[in-house]
């Protein structure tokens, strides 16, 4: 008897939109030159779109893009309910052997999937495979562009998820949060690995990279193109000025929980490094955030620092430098 049954696309590629009718032209776009030599992926590439409310002209971009590729699926929420439940809405909906997410005012160099899927299967045989990959980016600032590679040296080598969180000294794979750089198995998605906190405003990201880490076996950074990350672009939740900003604060808090919930002591001093060199980035930005927001973040900032061990606290401000840890202190943070 036949098998009529569709067969199960490659990748799926998950886009969250909300009023990206100016954007999705260019990433539908980059995804019709997702094949070996920027061709087109065809079949073996799915997308799923959620549109998330939007009350531009998104629908009918959605409508114009699509007909450049084979397998487009759309789904709509009559009203926001924000990045994290659109992309968990779209995981829920994608079929593909590999899932990953694009953000429409971003774009995929030609080829970086089929890259990327060569990369997979090399590493298919190799003691069950690996759950993700990760690539490098490229920021874009208008016409400007900076090659930011994944911070790990070793290309298309498995290694241990976990030696991605340390050293605590200095920036590492924790700390690359871009969800586009990540590239996820299938098994990754069932166990649930591949959703997003909605309770998040903000710094989902962050809470997510932890998750991702810490609960898988084995990953690599692959050599691929990447993809094109567009900076200032209007009405980003990254320069937004009120309380959604604060959403680092419970994302940590959410990373201390899990780490002490797995006996993993040895993880809380990169935690609370990142929780100060992110709390100092928004120090600096304190003339963009209202009093009552400022004295919010105080607040929450020293309810977190306190669930640290003392002795970690004094280590890790002095790590990040005087001029930092000072600037922090100024604003009533307890170091």
């Amino acid at each position: 008897m036949l098998d009529r049954r569709p067969r199960r696309p490659a990748v799926s590629v998950v886009v969250p939109a909300r009023d990206a009718a100016a954007h999705l032209p260019d990433a539908f776009g980059s995804l019709a030159r997702q094949g070996p030599g920027g061709g087109d992926l065809g079949d073996d590439l799915e997308v799923v779109v959620v549109d998330d409310g939007s009350v531009d002209d998104t629908a009918e971009a959605l409508e114009d893009a699509g007909s450049r590729l084979a397998r487009l699926d759309v789904a709509r929420h009559p009203v926001p309910r924000g990045v994290s439940a659109a992309r968990n809405h779209g995981v829920r909906r994608a079929t593909g052997r590999w899932v990953t997410f694009l953000d429409p005012d971003d774009w995929f160099y030609p080829g970086h999937l089929a890259a990327m899927l060569r990369s997979a299967d090399r590493h298919a045989g190799s003691a069950g495979g690996v759950d993700f990959l990760v690539c490098d980016q490229v920021r874009a600032r208008g016409r400007d562009r900076r090659v930011v590679r994944a911070p790990e040296p070793r290309r298309e080598a498995v290694l241990d998820p976990r030696t991605g969180i340390m050293p605590t000294t200095r920036s590492t794979l924790v700390n690359y949060v871009q969800v586009s750089s990540r590239f996820l198995s299938r098994r990754v998605v069932d166990d649930g690995l591949a959703v997003f906190d909605e309770d998040l405003p903000t710094a989902e990201d962050r809470e997510w990279a932890w998750r991702l880490l810490l609960g898988t076996s084995a990953y690599a950074v692959a050599d691929s193109p990447g993809y094109v990350y567009r900076r200032q672009v209007a009405g980003s939740l990254t320069d937004i000025g009120d309380a959604r900003q604060l959403g680092f604060l419970a994302a940590y808090d959410a990373v201390l929980d899990r780490l002490r919930a797995a006996g993993l002591p040895e993880y809380e001093p990169k935690a609370l490094r990142d929780v100060l060199v992110v709390l100092h980035h928004h120090v600096r930005r304190r003339g963009a955030y209202p009093d009552d927001v400022r004295a919010q973040m105080v607040t929450r900032a020293n309810a977190l620092v306190s669930r640290f061990d003392r002795d970690v606290v004094v280590a890790q401000a002095a790590r990040i430098g005087h001029d930092r840890a000072a600037a922090v202190r100024r604003q009533g943070v307890h170091l």
